[in-house]
């Protein structure tokens, strides 16, 4: 069986009018009960959520009482839940968590990157400044997991391995909220140095329709639910950045939607019209840019989540114009497929 095996040709990059390359893909969506409302290709394989899975993190990380106990705002919860771009908010919601618990940046284990946002790194360049692990888009969830082991009376040195009562937690939730055993949720190393948990994309569509519809046996769930959504509606620019897909997403009103990117082309969203939807979607050579946005945004399209008018404004649909290096527009990168549904 190849790994390839369940995604299908989705996506066309254009020059001249002729098809130059093709991204497969497939995507799930699903409600909270786990059946399913539209599908691309094969949604029962593996996935890593990579930073898909923040929102279930962030609640893990709530459920330990370390908001409470360490007075997080709303929008310090934000930036736990997101990948964020480095802006100088978001430096300031991480240092300001750090503070919070008593600890400073040199606790972070999640390394460096340069940062998401073009304009940050051109500054930081410009300036000679170095990237630090403050930089990391995960740096806000990694002082969330450092407050959770505090609140909990863990230790703080090893808060990344897999059997620290932080990501214990974590896979409890991220069980519960795709309602698949823990036993069969794979693990490995994210990027950040995190454990990065692996799912079908049904089951992930599933748990990010959970995030506004937990149901009646939620428990502690519906709580930590209903504050991650809060938080991310609340400060959209928290969940990733100026310009960016998931912030300008979150930061729509209508549907009461939310959404998280992933590494290696995923991206997840939540949203509520006629009842809660999830959507899970993967690009499936792991391209980032103008494949999963493409892949996102026609998705979110065909479901009438987004309108045509939208859909032109996002920010990074401007990733989906093939120019020149003088900027003549040449190609485009467009959506080829149609969801099946039920």
């Amino acid at each position: 069986m190849s790994a390839l095996d369940g995604y299908v040709p989705a996506i066309e990059v254009t020059r001249g009018g002729l098809v130059e390359s093709v991204h497969a893909a497939a995507v799930a969506v699903a409600d909270s009960t786990g059946a399913v409302a539209a599908r691309l290709g094969g949604i029962d394989h593996p996935i890593f959520l990579r930073s898909s899975a923040k929102p279930f993190q962030t609640m893990a990380i709530l459920e330990t009482g370390a908001a409470t106990r360490f007075g997080l705002t709303q929008a310090e919860v934000a930036v736990i839940t997101g990948s964020h771009s480095s802006e100088p908010a978001h430096l300031d919601a991480v240092l300001s968590i750090l503070g919070k618990i008593g600890l400073d940046p040199s606790a972070l284990q999640c390394g460096t990157h340069v940062p998401f946002s073009r304009k940050v790194a051109d500054a930081y360049r410009r300036a000679g400044r170095p990237f630090t692990p403050l930089e990391s888009n995960c740096s806000g969830k990694h002082a969330g997991m450092l407050a959770a082991a505090l609140a909990g009376g863990h230790d703080t040195a090893t808060y990344l391995d897999p059997a620290h009562p932080v990501q214990q937690r974590i896979l409890d939730v991220v069980a519960w909220m795709t309602g698949s055993p823990r036993e069969e949720i794979r693990l490995a190393t994210d990027g950040c140095g995190a454990p990065t948990l692996g799912i079908t994309l049904a089951q992930a569509a599933r748990a990010f329709a959970r995030l506004l519809a937990p149901g009646p046996n939620a428990g502690s769930h519906a709580e930590s639910t209903a504050q991650v959504v809060d938080a991310m509606r609340a400060h959209p620019l928290m969940v990733a950045g100026e310009g960016m897909l998931d912030t300008e997403l979150t930061a729509l009103a209508h549907h009461r939607l939310v959404a998280k990117r992933g590494a290696e082309g995923v991206q997840c969203a939540a949203w509520d019209a006629s009842g809660a939807l999830g959507m899970a979607a993967k690009v499936g050579d792991g391209d980032n840019g103008r494949a999963r946005v493409a892949l996102a945004a026609e998705t979110l399209r065909q479901m009438g989540v987004l309108r045509e008018e939208e859909v032109t404004r996002l920010a990074e649909i401007e990733t989906l114009t093939v120019r020149t290096m003088t900027g003549v527009e040449v190609g485009r990168v467009r959506p080829a497929f149609s969801l099946q549904r039920g």
